[in-house]
This record gives structure tokens, C-alpha cells and sequence, in this order.
């Protein structure tokens, strides 16, 4: 098979949960044909070198003809759509030059409840996770679950997004297909907990939710911390660091690392991860990876979300910023509970996010997908209700943009 993949940005598996999954992502497609990875963006000099990755990088143009000459010369059995709005740019597109590949939208997040919950975080200090039907009704939504239509399948990242397409929104299920983030091996750290020290933060800067939760832990967490840990500093790692984040480097025990292609050193060396989000979408990778190199964490209820966390992991969620921190110290002064937070982190991984069963599970259903297409195309009405002409709002904007680009 000819696969496509058309990404919002450069694959960066370095700097975001983001980049890694879709790195994971073109694994598993890799064995069912040869993968072109296209997208608009420039280069950033923090993007996965070809080789690494097994792909072909082809940039491509916004509202150009020339993508459609491209598509022609490719032609793709797939086409994989890296979030909606590179699916509204592009769709339709792909629907007119090649109408009978398979269209796949990688959702990564569902960027309207991230959106959303965004919203109402304004104003409040406080931890935004119920949403309640009536905040949803916006734009970002309605494009969001119509690009969701328009695809043969879309990929979701977290079990709570899900339920929520499936019982509040009624998006049927034949159209959706859970794949975690999963599991890297091999990554855990060795050294003693005597030897550790400080606190990691994590996080792609560009990246609202987590410039948001340095704020957080900035003003409200870590000065409570710092009190009773004096001695403790906090690491901040993380790619494209605004002025605001670099502008607290060696204040109050903060140290501003930035991007790092290697975390291996950073997680061997600290004791706790700090994830204050409050708002947010999809599944939080920093979160896995904390589990992977075998570093306790202690997060919101935004974090977890979507992370199949039960009992022993309850102490950990905190939506109260005082608590949050007191839960930090505890956990920083106490090697008993780091080394069960170790064992239960490694477990949790092999349980839920096991390289393995996912790649079993992507493969039978792919393979169903290839094969029963035709017919499931023939049942789709709302489909080609999306699709009516009437509703292409996108397709007629670009064909504008293109026309007044020419004058």
C-alpha cells in the first residue's frame, strides 16, 4: 500500500506526547506499505530525521493546486489526516483526486474539549474538567465532529474521550478507534533514591495547557514545596520555553533546562514530576513517561484523565494546590512510597498501554477496515451529508484564497 500522512507539523518526537505518538503511529503503518509524511510547516530543526522515522518528507503548499498534482502522483491507498483542521484543509481535496482511499483522522486530542475547557479556565485559578453539554456548543466542536464524519475511521487517544463522542455527541461507534500512546521499554531509570533529588516539570512550551500549568506551579505549588523542602530545586524541561519561562531560571530554586533529546539523565536524576494541568484534552504522555523511567508523579484530575488510574493512585490527584504540594513533599521525603509508585507505574504500563496487545489490536481492526470499506461506505448517510457541497464551507474558502492570490 501507498500511505499518506498529512501532519499539522514535523513529526518531534522529542518534544511532545504529541510527536511520540505519531512517530508510534507510522510504526505501526509501516508494515503495510511505504509512508509519505507531507505537511505545510517549515522545518524547526527539532523534527525526527527521515531515516529515523522510515518515511518520505515532501513539503506541500496551502490552498494550491499543485497538492492536487502531488496526490496524483502519489496516489495513496491512505491517507492519514494528523487533526481535524489538517483534514478541513486538505479533505476534500483528497475526496476529489483519490475517492477511493482510506481517510484516517489522528486526533491526538479532541481539540474542542481542549478548547473548551480552556475557555472556562479563564477567570478561575481552578482545575477545569466537567464541561457541562451547553459549554460545548461552538465552532470548534461542530468542525471538529464533522471532520470526524467525513472520515472512513478516527483514531482517539483516551477512553473518556470516547464516552464522550459516543454518548453525548452519538458518534457511532463503528467510526472510532482507541489507540493509546503506548508504552516505550527499556527506558527505567537505576539510580538509588539517596542519590535523587529536585522536581521535573515537563513540557512543549507551545503548548497551552502546559505554559498554563507553569504558572500554576510557579505562584501557587512551588513556593508551598520550597517552604518545607528548602533544599529541593525544581527542574523545567521542555521545547520552545517562552521569554516568561526562561525569565525564571536560578529564581527560587528554579532551573530552566529547555529542550533535551535525551531525558534518560534528567529522569535518573530527580525524585518527583509535578503535572499541575488544568485544563486540557487526550491522554498526558509526560505521565506515561514518568512511569516508564520509574519517577512518581503526582498530577490533577485533568492529568489521569484517560489513564485507566484506580485506587492506588488516588493520593496523587489533587485539584486543590495546597494539598497538591503537601502530597509532593510526602512523597519526596519517603523512599517506602516511591519504590511501590515504581513497581505500580511499570505494572500499569504492561496492563494498559502494552506495545504488543495494542499492535494486535491495530492490526485486526485495520485489516477489517481495508477490507470492509466498500460496504460501510454504502451505510454511512451522514457521511455523505457532511460531504454535500452545501456544507464544504473549507473547500469554497481555500478555492477563494487561491483566486485572490492570483491578483
Amino acid at each position: 500500500m501507498k500511505i499518506l500522512i498529512i501532519g499539522k507539523v514535523w513529526p518531534e518526537p522529542h518534544s511532545s506526547a504529541a510527536g511520540k505518538r505519531m512517530k508510534q503511529l507510522i510504526g505501526l503503518l509501516s508494515e503495510y506499505g511505504d509512508i509519505t509524511f507531507a505537511c505545510a510547516n517549515t522545518f524547526t530543526g527539532h523534527e525526527a530525521k527521515q531515516a529515523e522515522l522510515g518515511v518520505n518528507y515532501r513539503h506541500i503548499q496551502l490552498n494550491d493546486d499543485s497538492f492536487d498534482d502531488f496526490l496524483r502522483e502519489i496516489n495513496p491507498d491512505i491517507v492519514v489526516f494528523d487533526r481535524f483542521l489538517t483534514e478541513e484543509q486538505y479533505g476534500w481535496r483528497v475526496l476529489e483526486t483519490c475517492p477511493n482511499a482510506i481517510r484516517i483522522l489522528n486526533t491526538e486530542d479532541l481539540h474542542f474539549l481542549r478548547k473548551t475547557r480552556q475557555k472556562l479556565a479563564k477567570g478561575t485559578h481552578d482545575v477545569v474538567k466537567d464541561v457541562s453539554i451547553t459549554d460545548f456548543d461552538n465552532d470548534d466542536t461542530l468542525r471538529e465532529l464533522a471532520s470526524i464524519y467525513r472520515c472512513d475511521s478516527t483514531l482517539i487517544i483516551s477512553p473518556y474521550e470516547m464516552k464522550l463522542l459516543q454518548k453525548t455527541f452519538q458518534v457511532p461507534g463503528e467510526l472510532l478507534f482507541y489507540l493509546p500512546i503506548i508504552a516505550e521499554s527499556n527506558q527505567e531509570t537505576q539510580m538509588q533514591f539517596e542519590k535523587r533529588k529536585d522536581y521535573l516539570f515537563i513540557g512543549n512550551f507551545l503548548h497551552e495547557p502546559n505554559l498554563d500549568a507553569f504558572r500554576v506551579l510557579r505562584k501557587s505549588i512551588w513556593p508551598a514545596i520550597r517552604r518545607q523542602l528548602p533544599e529541593a530545586n525544581l527542574r523545567i524541561v521542555g521545547a520552545y520555553p517562552t521569554q516568561e519561562v526562561r525569565d525564571a531560571h536560578q529564581q527560587e530554586g528554579i532551573i530552566v533546562e529547555g529542550h533535551l533529546d535525551d531525558l534518560y539523565p534528567i529522569y535518573n536524576q530527580v525524585r518527583v514530576a509535578l503535572v499541575p494541568l488544568r485544563f486540557g484534552a487526550g491522554v498526558k504522555g509526560k505521565i506515561i513517561e514518568a512511569m516508564e523511567y520509574g519517577v512518581p508523579f503526582v498530577t490533577t484530575s485533568i492529568g489521569q484523565e484517560g489513564l485507566w488510574l484506580e485506587n492506588n493512585w488516588d493520593d496523587l490527584v489533587c485539584d486543590d494546590w495546597q494539598q497538591f504540594a503537601d502530597t509532593a513533599v510526602q512523597i519526596y521525603q519517603s523512599r517506602e512510597r516511591c519504590e511501590q509508585l515504581r513497581q505500580l507505574g511499570l505494572e500499569h504500563l504492561r496492563n494498559r498501554f502494552n506495545r504488543t496487545e495494542w499492535k494486535n489490536e491495530f492490526d485486526i481492526y485495520f485489516k477489517s477496515l481495508v477490507e470492509n470499506l466498500n460496504s460501510e461506505r454504502q451505510n454511512r448517510f451522514y457521511s455523505k451529508l457532511i460531504q454535500h457541497h452545501s456544507l464544504q464551507s473549507t473547500k469554497y474558502l481555500s478555492k477563494w484564497i487561491m483566486e485572490k492570490n492570483k491578483s
